[in-house]
């Protein structure tokens, strides 16, 4: 076997992943809800799966690079090569029971590779987003004995996963597969108390920054069923073990005053801690799901996902989470893929709805989400590579007992390139 690529896309390619590091580096997100547990969960920012809904427990494809599940790599051609990356941007609008503010931001959103070894081994690659945090959030109250006080939170970073994974066909129709994923990133929390009125009032700032590091493993399983009519049933499950990620975190506290530019003049050192490691647990999660498709026509499925968020503990410290849970529904459709002279009837139109109960429960209400997407997928003439554009309408809380609404709008631009590379040469 020879691998005859047309020049070095792959090398770049392969540098390119390693160079976005910096990338994954900037804040992501505008959410006041991401100040607890491990910020803001990043399911699956691929554009296939998101415009679907997040569907992919029970989808493959053997175009795109589908994660959420690594039993369905076992999809990938024998002898293709399958490189997919994006960009995410989202529009947020906050709105409380007094006021309304906008905010929006753009990221490298995730590169991700697919390979096969053999018939019965298929392999992948990538970087994406696992948590994001990103909140700047101010209250002002007022007291006869020392006028407006403003408390200000703040928070940015994330965590980032760079996984290897494996999917392999112990017997017909059936694939297991496996992630191997290295999670990395740093995260830093501000509490500040200002008291504007009085010249000689001491401020105070408590600041944490954690950094994190560790192995995760998560599991999968797909079983396709081949019925009539070029009609196929893909049901799949998938299984993440809790994981006790090494963290260390750094603390200091210390009261301040504010001269006329607003430079802070730091006065008594509170609290000074550098280095405290310990243990950040990411509870056990379990999810399932199926799917229908007629090759090259159509596709529908639905996803479930349930995880065990009252396990959550940060440096033995609770943080009062619910045990959450994902729904999710969508599919794509394809008119007539092989009509060259209809361009509209070649592209992908994809739908999805999804529901999250997710690990918030504040001042005696949920904090529910729910979203509607949709994309298409662009194909480029003659070839199997895709533009994929997409977005995704949601709202996440209410502004209930004064908590936060959130609307958002999130867009997703990627693509796919689908290569064949691994060609056996034959000579004459």
């Amino acid at each position: 076997m020879s691998i005859t690529p047309n020049n070095l896309r792959l090398p770049i390619l392969i540098c390119s992943l390693f160079l976005s590091l910096t990338l994954f580096s900037q804040i992501r997100i505008a959410s006041p809800y991401s100040r607890f547990g491990i910020g803001d969960l990043s399911d699956n920012n691929n554009a296939w799966n998101m415009t679907m809904g997040q569907l992919g427990i029970g989808a493959q494809s053997p175009y795109h690079v589908n994660n959420t599940n690594p039993a369905s790599y076992i999809a990938y051609d024998s002898l293709s090569f399958i490189f997919e990356g994006g960009f995410n941007g989202q529009f947020v609008t906050l709105t409380s029971s007094l006021q309304s503010t906008s905010r929006n931001y753009a990221s490298l959103g995730y590169l991700l590779f697919g390979m096969p070894v053999n018939k019965w081994w298929k392999t992948s690659l990538g970087l994406v987003p696992f948590s994001d945090v990103g909140y700047n959030v101010a209250i002002n109250d007022s007291y006869v004995a020392t006028g407006r006080i403003q408390r200000n939170y703040a928070g940015s970073g994330g965590i980032n996963r760079f996984y290897w994974g494996n999917a392999f066909r112990p017997f017909k129709n059936f694939s297991i597969g496996a992630n191997i994923s290295y999670l990395f990133g740093s995260m830093k929390r501000d509490a500040i108390v200002l008291f504007p009125d009085s010249a000689y009032t001491m401020n105070f700032r408590q600041s944490y920054y954690v950094t994190m590091n560790d192995l995760y493993f998560d599991f999968g399983a797909q079983y396709r069923i081949k019925l009539k009519n070029d009609l196929s049933l893909t049901l799949g499950a998938v299984f993440a073990p809790t994981l006790s990620m090494a963290a260390k975190t750094d603390i200091l506290a210390y009261t301040f005053l504010s001269n006329s530019s607003g430079t802070e003049i730091p006065r008594d050192t509170l609290i000074k801690q550098t280095g405290y490691s310990g243990r950040i647990v990411v509870p056990t999660m379990i999810g399932g799901g199926f799917s229908f498709d007629k090759t090259d026509k159509w596709l529908i499925g639905v996803d479930y996902k349930w995880q065990n968020w009252q396990k959550f503990s940060a440096f033995n410290q609770s943080d009062s989470l619910v045990n959450s849970w994902h729904v999710s529904a969508g599919g794509e459709i394809i008119p007539k893929i092989d009509n060259y002279t209809n361009f509209l009837a070649r592209m992908h139109y994809r739908l999805g709805f999804s529901y999250t109960k997710t690990y918030l429960h504040l001042r005696g209400q949920d904090i529910n989400e729910y979203g509607m997407s949709f994309g298409i997928g662009i194909p480029l003439r003659g070839m199997k590579t895709m533009l994929n554009v997409g977005g995704e309408y949601g709202s996440r809380g209410n502004t209930n007992e004064g908590l936060i609404r959130e609307s958002y709008f999130k867009i997703v631009v990627g693509f796919s390139i689908y290569e064949r590379w691994f060609i056996k040469r034959k000579y004459f």
